[in-house]
C-alpha cells in the first residue's frame, strides 16, 4: 500500500498571462501504476497594490498517452490597498487526475497567470501523487481523494521547529510510528512567518524520510503559501482558516519506526519562521 507525492519547484512563474512557465518534470517511479494527481502550492513573489493574480496550471505527458490539460490554481488573490494590510494566504490545492501508469512516465508541469499581466509570477510547488509499490493501495484510500482520509487514524506524532529560513533541507524531530500500526494514513506540513518582511513570500514544502524501506519520495507542499506583503507592515498578521493532514496509504513494517520531516523553502527568508511536520497512522 504505497502513495508516493514527488515536488518540483520554481521561483518565479506565471508573469505573463497564457505564457506558461516550466515549473519542472516528474518522472514516475518505475513501479508505478496510476496517478491521482497534484497538489499546488503557490504564492505570489510581489504584492502590487489593486493587482488581482490567479493561476493556472499546465500538464503535459506524452508518455501516458494524455494530452495537454489547463487547470485553474492558486494563487487567488484580489488586488489590495496602497498600504500592506495583511499577509494574505493561500491554501494548497488537489487537481485530482485518474491515469494509469506503466511506470518511469515523465509528466510536464507549466504554470501561468489566468489574468491580465500581474507585475511579478508566483513562487509555486507542485507535486505529483501517485500510487505505485509492490502492492496495491488501499482501494477504500484511492477511493476518497482528493479530501482527508476517511480511514481514521487511532494515533499520530507531531515535531515542531522555529527559525527556519532555508532552502535547503531543514530537519525536525523524528516522529515515531509505532510497531502496532500498520498503515500511514496523512501527513500535515505548513509554515508560518514570524516576522513580515516585504516582498518576500512563504512557499515551501516538507520531504519525509523513513526507515521504512522504499519510502521515497514523500515531498509535500505546505498546506499554505504566505504572499509577499507590501512595504511596510500594518494591520493584522497572517493566518489560515483551516490546515488539514493530506490523506496518503503507506504500509508499515510491524517495527517500530521513524518518519523525519524536513522543510524546504523555494527561497531563503529574513526572519525564522514556525514549521510543523505531523504523521498520522492506524
Amino acid at each position: 500500500m504505497s502513495i508516493y507525492s514527488k515536488a518540483v519547484t520554481s521561483v518565479a512563474a506565471g508573469a505573463t498571462a497564457n505564457t506558461y512557465d516550466n515549473i519542472g518534470t516528474v518522472t514516475l517511479r518505475s513501479d508505478a501504476r496510476r496517478v491521482v494527481g497534484v497538489n499546488v502550492c503557490a504564492g505570489n513573489v510581489t504584492y502590487t497594490a489593486a493587482e488581482e493574480n490567479s493561476g493556472a496550471l499546465r500538464i503535459t505527458s506524452s508518455d501516458l498517452g494524455v494530452g495537454t490539460q489547463t487547470y485553474t490554481c492558486p494563487p487567488y488573490i484580489g488586488g489590495g490597498p496602497a498600504t500592506n494590510s495583511t499577509y494574505t494566504v493561500n491554501e494548497t490545492e488537489f487537481v485530482p487526475f485518474n491515469w494509469a501508469s506503466r511506470g518511469k512516465e515523465n509528466i510536464v508541469i507549466d504554470y501561468s497567470s489566468n489574468l491580465p499581466d500581474p507585475t511579478a509570477g508566483s513562487s509555486v510547488v507542485a507535486a505529483v501523487v501517485y500510487d505505485a509499490g509492490s502492492k496495491a493501495t488501499n482501494p477504500d484510500a484511492m477511493q476518497w481523494f482528493p479530501d482527508y482520509n476517511p480511514l481514521l487514524p487511532k494515533g499520530s506524532d507531531k515535531a515542531s521547529l522555529g527559525s527556519v529560513t532555508a532552502i535547503s533541507e531543514t530537519a525536525l524531530t523524528a516522529l515515531n510510528v509505532p510497531a502496532w500500526a500498520s498503515e500511514i494514513v496523512g501527513f500535515k506540513c505548513f509554515s508560518l512567518p514570524n516576522l513580515f518582511t516585504a516582498g518576500e513570500e512563504r512557499v515551501g514544502f516538507m520531504r519525509f524520510r523513513s526507515t521504512i524501506p522504499d519510502f521515497e519520495p514523500q515531498e509535500w507542499p505546505g498546506r499554505v503559501a504566505v504572499n509577499a506583503p507590501l512595504g511596510t507592515a500594518v494591520g493584522t498578521g497572517s493566518f489560515a482558516f483551516n490546515i488539514r493532514p493530506y490523506g496518503t496509504s503507506f504500509a508499515t513494517t510491524g517495527k517500530n519506526e521513524t518518519v523525519t520531516p524536513y522543510w524546504l523553502y523555494n527561497v531563503v527568508v529574513t526572519t525564522g519562521d514556525g514549521v510543523v511536520g505531523q504523521v498520522l497512522y492506524r
